[in-house]
């Protein structure tokens, strides 16, 4: 959820700013590129989530 909340903040941010053109000279492009970098090391929220839930055992084999 964070690896996801950090992506849709960063993006915000940068399309907030550059709207003002001030898009480099704020931090938030530095958000962004942090979020891709985590996004490469940790892989994509879509399949974290898939693994904790297959750790956790939220959709059992037999349905129930």
């Amino acid at each position: 959820q964070a690896l996801e909340a950090l992506r849709t903040a960063a993006a915000e941010a940068v399309h907030l700013h550059g709207g003002i053109g001030i898009t480099w000279e704020h931090e938030s492009q530095l958000y962004v590129k942090r979020a891709a970098g985590d996004e490469l090391m940790f892989g994509p929220a879509h399949r974290l989530r898939a693994r904790a839930a297959e750790r956790a055992e939220v959709f059992s084999p037999s349905g129930v």
